[in-house]
């Protein structure tokens, strides 16, 4: 794929920008996640679709939180990274973005993109040696990379300039033409491998790149003037509608000064009808009041008299009912006393016959505990022991079986899923212990000293084995593991040795 793909959006971040503002980048607002070869975790599409949304409507701020909280989530995503240094180009946050740049040739060293925006961005610096060495660096990973190929271009141009310009001690800005680096906006890398193509399809992929880049300026151009026109109409009509809106203010305003004017008009001749009427009735008003408090004063002083009369009797009544009451507080007093004393020695006594009810309990439990636990243990001895019983049984049976040559009764004694030696079949198995005990013209197989250990429904036999045949004698110790399946103890496993 070629650097420019049918998807990407050509961008011509500091063509013509830098004579302008030599220590800011210029971004455009569209953004192309097409991430290609980069072994990072993708962002999810609806979310590179927001941020998108975000930077084409130059709310950068928004869309560097929206990164942010999607880079949380996936802290080596290429695409995200490399969006996050061009929305920090463009909010001239120049330094921050050279640090996400440079962060990414570290950790994918075989993009080129990165590289390049580096270039931009220390182009617009003035750091045209840097420029140079980080464009090498993109034309190492992709030596047929169009983009960078014009970019590098440029640079030498500029040191070339530069160094004219010292050379013969004149003015560096003066008419030397600035470089017109491109400022890449998404990531494809060198997905092809293998073989570099030929450096004239860089050539042609240049002029392609180009023309794109023309015909893009050209479009923005047109939808800035577009843009214009349509603010244009809308201040028109707003400044229109302002107009109105002020005529209808001025008139709704004149009108309610008139009626405010003929409101005042009536509420003076109302107010000064209402004084004089409140002058009259203040006098009369006034008498009244004089009239009413020589009355008052009569009734105040015979009611003082009568309730100095009875304050006094009241007083001696008080006086009686507190000596009575000062009797009876301390009769009650008495009697609580007496009656907390006998209730006090009342719960004693309760408390002391609950004790010794509660220890006698405790002890009969104790007992019943210690009886049921006998007998449970005694009842698990008495399965045990049967089980031991049982599982010794089985094995003196099957060595029985052994030395009756009762090869069908012999094979009884084992599971159905023994563990068959050396990972022979069942069938191969029981053939050959059938064979080996046909083929003895005698033999005799006891055990002693036997000892059974189960757990659950497993058994481990551990027994010494006397073997006697009409060609070998045996002495050995030998294991055996015992499974139960249903009422019968059948052999899993048997091994030689304790």
């Amino acid at each position: 794929m070629a650097p420019e793909s049918q998807e990407q959006t050509s961008i011509h971040g500091l063509r013509g920008l830098i004579s302008k503002t030599a220590h800011k980048t210029a971004v455009l607002s569209s953004l192309v996640a097409a991430l290609f070869g980069v072994p990072a975790g993708l962002a999810h599409a609806s979310e590179m679709s927001d941020i998108n949304k975000l930077m084409r409507a130059g709310q950068y701020a928004e869309a560097l939180t929206k990164t942010d909280a999607v880079l949380a989530k996936h802290p080596r995503d290429a695409q995200l990274r490399f969006t996050k240094g061009l929305i920090l180009a463009e909010q001239s946050r120049s330094a921050e973005a050279i640090a996400v740049f440079s962060k990414l040739t570290e950790d994918f060293p075989d993009l080129p993109e990165p590289y390049n925006n580096l270039a931009v961005l220390y182009a617009a610096d003035g750091q045209y040696d840097k420029a140079r060495a980080a464009l090498d660096m993109a034309m190492r990973t992709n030596p047929t990379y169009a983009t960078a190929l014009e970019n590098l271009g440029d640079v030498y141009a500029k040191l070339a300039s530069q160094a004219y310009d010292k050379a013969l001690q004149i003015d560096p800005g003066a008419n030397v033409p600035q470089p017109k680096l491109t400022l890449l906006r998404s990531l494809n890398g060198n997905t092809t491998g293998g073989t570099v193509p030929r450096l004239a399809s860089a050539a042609s992929a240049q002029r392609d790149a180009k023309a794109k880049a023309d015909a893009s300026a050209a479009e923005q151009q047109q939808r800035a003037k577009a843009l214009a026109a349509e603010k244009a109409a809308q201040q028109a009509a707003a400044d229109k509608a302002e107009a109105e809106k002020t005529a209808i203010a001025k008139a709704t305003a004149d009108k309610e000064k008139a009626q405010a004017d003929k409101a005042a008009a009536d509420k003076a001749a109302s107010d000064k009808a209402a004084a004089e009427k409140a002058a009259a009735d203040k006098a009369a008003a006034d008498k009244a009041r004089a009239d009413k408090a020589r009355s008052e004063q009569l009734a105040a002083e015979q009611a003082r008299a009568q309730k100095a009369a009875a304050d006094k009797a009241a007083a001696e009544q008080k006086q009686a009912e507190l000596l009575a009451q000062k009797e009876k507080d301390k009769a009650d007093k008495l009697a609580k006393e007496q009656a907390a004393r006998a209730e006090k020695e009342k719960a004693a006594q309760a408390a002391a016959e609950k004790a010794r009810a509660d220890k006698l309990a405790s002890a009969e439990k104790a007992k019943a505990d210690k009886a049921r636990a006998d007998k449970d243990k005694a009842k698990a001895e008495a399965s045990a022991e049967q089980e031991k019983s049982a599982v010794l049984a089985a094995l003196n049976g099957w060595a029985k079986s052994w030395s009756d040559k009762d090869v069908r009764s012999y094979l009884g004694h084992y599971a159905s899923d023994f563990d068959t030696p050396r990972g022979a079949s069942r069938k191969e198995w029981a053939e050959e212990r059938r064979a080996r005990i046909e083929d003895k013209g005698r033999i005799s197989v006891k055990v002693s000293n036997a000892t059974v250990s189960i757990s659950g429904n497993t058994a481990t036999v551990r027994y010494r084995q006397i073997y006697n045949s009409d060609r070998l004698t045996v002495d050995s110790r030998k294991t055996l593991i015992f499974v139960k399946q249903g009422n019968r103890w059948l052999i899993k496993q048997e091994r030689s040795g304790g």
